[in-house]
């Protein structure tokens, strides 16, 4: 029998089976499968390259005035008001509000659902994830950078996020001139209370000083060479970083893209698969993707065009970039690799 239809359930045709399927792929669908069409329209997957198990993360946006917010404002108003639920509504609604400071802090709202390392008999709540309309810098006013912290945290029902603007703050400080956070974000479904900041303007040359001053317990100068060593495929990068009230969390992500510009959102929109065989293959040699998956994802890299009694549409997909996940020792001078990942995008479309 054909399986229920849902905004997910429209893309499996053009998943790659080395990348999604399976039971994987059962609990994906059933994590969002009361999504309406319009997020998963525009919407990403994080996809694990050196584990055998194909399976992913959706990411989707929560746009406040569109259909998508409207989902979630409604959803989280029937839920109860202490939820995660309840809370994503609220700022949601607080977004929508043309008269909200928040609108001119927090340009898109974003859902990340981690589905692919969790017990199949458990469903966290989304992390939310905020890309900044004015970044998030140490020089900025302090009410600023408070507004969008308060936010986040209210957002995934954490209070205010008090315990946690004093370590951000520092580590906003710890950052070169040129850098600054484009991206703020909280996974409550995780053990770590912390704010995640996506930092670009890092230069290659900076990354072990930073590091350093950023309090990483992990081999500051290893992990700069490695990704100076990647640097002739994946050329420009931002730092993930996970801020607790006690400091820098142990793991460190880099997110690595094959072209020169990072502070794009929507960088798997201007490359393709020419651009992405190289790093496929650097990251094959390496062991950390399996042959099947880098195929897998050049075959990702797309676009196509539907027909149906409508006209026709186009289904574009590509690669936004690469994600590698490094935790640091306790000793401070000892560095493993906890995955890598890449982060793909996918846009639906009717042309005009």
């Amino acid at each position: 029998p054909e399986e229920p239809m849902n905004a997910v359930t429209a893309l499996r045709p053009f998943l790659p089976p080395a990348l999604l399927q399976g039971t994987a792929w059962e609990r994906l669908r059933g994590c969002v499968q009361d999504l309406p069409a319009e997020p998963v329209q525009y919407c990403g997957f994080e996809f694990r390259l050196g584990v055998d198990e194909p399976a992913a993360d959706l990411f989707v946006a929560a746009f406040h005035k569109e259909l998508s917010g409207q989902h979630f404002i409604q959803q989280g108003e029937s839920a109860p008001a202490t939820s995660p639920a309840g809370a994503l509504s609220r700022h949601l609604q607080a977004l929508a509000d043309t008269d909200s400071e928040l609108s001119e802090v927090v340009e898109i709202t974003g859902l990340e659902y981690d589905i692919a390392e969790i017990p199949p008999d458990e469903r966290p709540p989304p992390g939310v994830f905020f890309k900044l309309r004015h970044g998030l810098h140490s020089d900025m006013p302090a009410a600023q950078r408070e507004l969008a912290l308060t936010a986040l945290a209210r957002a995934v029902g954490w209070n205010d996020g008090a315990d946690v603007r004093g370590a951000v703050d520092r580590a906003l400080a710890a950052l070169p001139p040129t850098a600054g956070v484009t991206f703020i974000g909280a996974l409550p479904g995780r053990s770590l209370h912390a704010v995640r900041l996506i930092v670009a303007g890092v230069q290659h040359g900076e990354v072990a000083a930073t590091l350093t001053r950023l309090g990483w317990r992990g081999d500051a100068a290893a992990a700069a060479g490695l990704i100076e060593e990647l640097r002739a495929v994946l050329p420009t990068f931002r730092l993930a970083l996970d801020v607790a009230a006690a400091g820098l969390g142990p793991q460190l992500g880099f997110e690595l893209f094959a072209k020169s510009r990072s502070d794009q959102l929507d960088s798997w929109l201007t490359t393709t698969h020419i651009h992405w065989r190289p790093v496929m293959a650097a990251l094959v040699e390496r062991g950390w993707c399996l042959p099947a998956k880098a195929a897998g994802l050049l075959d990702w890299c797309s676009l196509e065009r539907l027909y149906d009694d409508k006209g026709m549409a186009v289904l574009q997909k590509g690669i936004n970039h690469v994600k590698v996940t490094l935790v640091g020792g306790a000793a401070g001078d000892e560095m493993s690799l906890a995955s890598v990942k890449a982060y793909a995008g996918v846009l639906y479309a009717r042309p005009e």
